[in-house]
């Protein structure tokens, strides 16, 4: 009997053998953007009006796919309206302390692109950030949010000292039923650090060695004001999986991993009653697999072969797939320039690799972009049905 999305999903996440290996790329904005018609702008940009959840079910639905979406986004929120949204996507989840205020104008007008600026008025001070909106595009991050280390600390604990609520998620989950499973996407401290001090991620890396204990105040407060509270409401709802932002893991070596990241994903691992995914999307990444492993990671996602990454997936399968799920593998460039008869190639290896006893999605390692051809995506599929079933 045929597994509903949902149950394959959840299946696979488990470890299981579900009826055939789930087929659920990272839908976010781009792709399900030019797929259905929607601008950019109206799902990532202070001017955003459709919620990105349903954007994403759309589009698995109208392939056939087993859909993970975001969980929140169900009604218009300011704070969600970023390229790199404040908490990431979770930033839905917080309701705002009554002493924190966002301001967000429109400063200038140039051709074709339009410059904001969102401010958060603190007790402690004001933090400022701008982005650029370029037209049928996503806005951009062009002044981070933390510009001033020593001084903005304080400024972002006022913002992380807010309220959590599920509601937003309630409502996606009930909406997407047995079509796929939702996560609650949010930021790994490094990862917010990095992110929000840098667009380019490059002054977050070097203040790992010129600043250790201000980053780590930084990553403290993140821990306590926001991502352990989220940990705690995540499991009292018992939702189906929380996707952790790592993108920037791939620039650390071994010991700043260790000193840096390490504890705070044990700490949460300790508290969360639920699966929980690390997404890693570029950088050599092999090296912390079994770490991940022994903390107990459910799912790896991104898994960049080379020469971008360093995984191999049939060895990443050996070291860690009996009790690590793996997603990922696919180039996303291959999707937008390969050959059908190439993805659906690529497609079959990355299945004979992983998916034995179970434990493996197939996706890309990022997003597939706006130019990825309609074809070349029913390729993918076409090639999961076809060598993706258990017997």
């Amino acid at each position: 009997m045929a597994m509903s999305s949902r149950k394959r999903l959840l299946s696979a996440f488990s470890m299981q053998e579900p009826d055939r290996v789930p087929i659920s790329p990272l839908f976010h904005v781009q792709f399900p953007s030019k797929f259905l018609g929607i601008p950019l702008n109206d799902l990532a940009s202070p001017l955003a009006t459709y919620p990105v959840w349903k954007a994403e079910l759309e589009t698995f639905k109208k392939f056939g796919m087993d859909a993970l979406v975001e969980g929140d986004h169900y009604e218009s929120n300011v704070q969600a309206k970023w390229p790199l949204p404040f908490l990431h996507q979770g930033a839905a989840y917080m309701e705002l302390p009554k002493n924190v205020r966002i301001r967000v104008e429109a400063t200038k007008e140039e051709t074709g692109r339009v410059w904001f600026k969102r401010d958060f008025e603190t007790p402690e001070g004001v933090l400022e950030t701008t982005c650029v909106l370029p037209r049928e595009d996503q806005a951009w991050e062009k002044k981070p949010l933390i510009s001033d280390p020593e001084n903005d600390l304080e400024k972002l604990k006022c913002i992380l000292d807010g309220k959590i609520t599920l509601a937003e998620y309630n409502k996606v989950r009930e909406a997407v039923g047995e079509s796929g499973a939702v996560k609650v996407t949010t930021q790994f401290p490094l990862n917010f650090y990095v992110g929000y001090r840098d667009t380019t991620g490059r002054m977050g890396i070097v203040d790992l060695y010129v600043h250790p204990t201000l980053v780590k105040e930084y990553l403290r407060a993140f821990m306590d004001l926001w991502l352990m509270p989220l940990v705690e409401a995540c499991s009292e709802h018992q939702i189906d999986v929380m996707w952790l932002d790592c993108t920037y893991m791939g620039f650390l070596n071994s010991r700043m991993f260790t000193d840096y990241a390490l504890s705070d994903l044990k700490e949460i691992r300790k508290k969360a009653s639920f699966p929980l995914i690390i997404f890693f999307s570029g950088g050599p990444c092999f090296r912390f697999l079994e770490l991940l492993r022994e903390v107990g990671v459910v799912c790896v996602e991104g898994l960049e072969p080379p020469p971008i990454g360093d995984i191999i997936l049939s060895k990443a399968k050996e070291t860690v797939g009996n009790r690590v799920c793996l997603k990922g593998n696919m180039e996303i460039t291959l999707l937008e320039n390969g050959p059908p008869s190439l993805i659906e190639k690529t497609v079959k290896e990355c299945i004979d690799a992983a998916a034995s006893g179970g434990g493996y999605i197939l996706s890309a390692v990022d997003q597939p972009s706006p130019n990825t051809p309609v074809q070349n995506m029913r390729a993918f599929v076409r090639a999961g049905r076809r060598y993706g079933k258990y017997s």
